[in-house]
C-alpha cells in the first residue's frame, strides 16, 4: 500500500517583482499560503483566477488565464515550479497581467519558493489517475498519455524534415527535478523572424538560446537536451492546469502548449 501524501503550501507570504517574458513589463506578484484543497489561484484586481483548463485563453507559445477582463500570463514555468516544490495550494496576487519570467526557466519561482519554506498541511493529496490511453495530434505532432503508477514523461524534439539534428530526454517524478527546473525557453533560428515582428520574447531576449538548423545552441547549453527539458517543464506546467498532479506516462513528439492543453482537457472531461 502506498503512503499517504500530505498537501504543501507556503510557510510565509513573499514579494517579488520582474519583468514578463513576452511583454518585457514589470510586475510585481506576491504570494500567500492558501488553506488546504483551495488549489492554485490568480487574484488579478478583485478578480479570482483559478489555475484550470477552463480558463485558458489561447495564445501562442505560453498558457495564458483570463477570466473576465482580466489575465496573467506565461503561468506554466510558474506552475512547473509549483510540481517540483510539491505545492499544492497558493494564492498568487498578480499587479500586472504577465507574471515575471525570470531567465525563462523555473528555476527563478523554485529558488523564492525554496526561501519563503513550506508548511506541510492535514488533508492528502489527490492524483489524477488515467485507466487509459489517449492520442492527440496530427502532422507529425503528437502527444501520447498512457496509464501507470507514477508520473513519467519521454520527449522527442527535432527541426523537422529539412533540418540535421534531433533530441530526446525522460524524466520521472522520482529523478531529481533540479536540472529540469532550468531549462530554459527557446526557439528555432527559423521562427526568430516571426517571433521579432509579433513583440513576443521582450523580457527574455538576452536569456533564452537559438538552435540553428544543425542543432547549434547560440549560447552555451545548461545541460544536453536543454530544449527537450524545456518542453518537458513545459508540458509539467501545464499538466498543472488538470488541477491534480497526474499519474501516467507522456510521449510528446514536437508537442507544445496547444496539444499539451488538449490533453488536459481530454483528461479532465473523461472524468466528468
Amino acid at each position: 500500500m502506498s503512503s499517504v501524501v500530505l498537501q504543501r503550501t507556503l510557510a510565509s507570504s513573499c514579494t517579488v517583482e520582474g519583468m514578463g517574458l513576452h511583454s518585457g513589463k514589470s510586475a510585481k506578484v506576491t504570494l500567500f499560503p492558501a488553506p488546504e484543497n483551495s488549489g492554485i489561484f490568480f487574484r488579478v484586481g478583485e478578480t479570482i483566477i483559478p489555475a484550470a483548463i477552463q480558463y485558458v485563453e489561447a495564445t501562442p507559445r505560453c498558457t495564458t488565464l483570463k477570466k473576465e477582463e482580466k489575465q496573467v500570463s506565461t503561468v506554466e514555468h510558474f506552475l512547473a515550479a509549483c510540481w517540483g516544490s510539491e505545492i499544492d495550494n497558493l494564492e498568487v496576487v498578480l499587479e500586472g497581467e504577465e507574471l515575471p519570467g525570470g531567465d525563462g526557466s523555473s528555476i527563478f519561482w523554485f529558488n523564492i519558493f525554496r526561501e519563503a519554506g513550506f508548511q506541510v498541511q492535514s488533508s492528502p493529496r489527490e492524483y489524477l489517475v488515467l485507466d487509459e490511453s489517449i492520442k492527440i495530434g496530427e502532422n507529425y505532432h503528437y502527444l501520447f498519455a498512457f496509464p501507470d503508477d507514477e508520473f513519467r514523461v519521454w520527449y522527442f524534439l527535432d527541426g523537422g524534415e529539412n533540418y540535421h539534428f534531433s533530441q530526446a530526454m525522460e524524466f520521472s517524478g522520482s529523478d531529481g527535478f533540479s536540472k529540469l527546473l532550468s531549462a530554459r525557453t527557446f526557439a528555432f533560428s527559423w521562427e526568430v523572424k516571426e517571433i521579432l515582428r509579433r513583440g513576443w520574447g521582450k523580457g527574455v531576449r538576452e536569456k533564452a538560446f537559438i538552435l540553428d538548423e544543425k542543432g547549434e545552441s547560440s549560447v552555451p547549453l545548461r545541460f544536453p537536451g536543454e530544449a527537450a527539458g524545456h518542453k518537458i517543464l513545459d508540458l509539467i506546467g501545464d499538466l498543472m492546469l488538470a488541477g491534480k498532479r497526474i499519474k501516467g506516462y507522456f510521449i510528446g513528439i514536437r508537442s507544445g502548449h496547444t496539444l499539451n492543453r488538449e490533453m488536459v482537457r481530454m483528461m479532465t472531461e473523461d472524468r466528468k
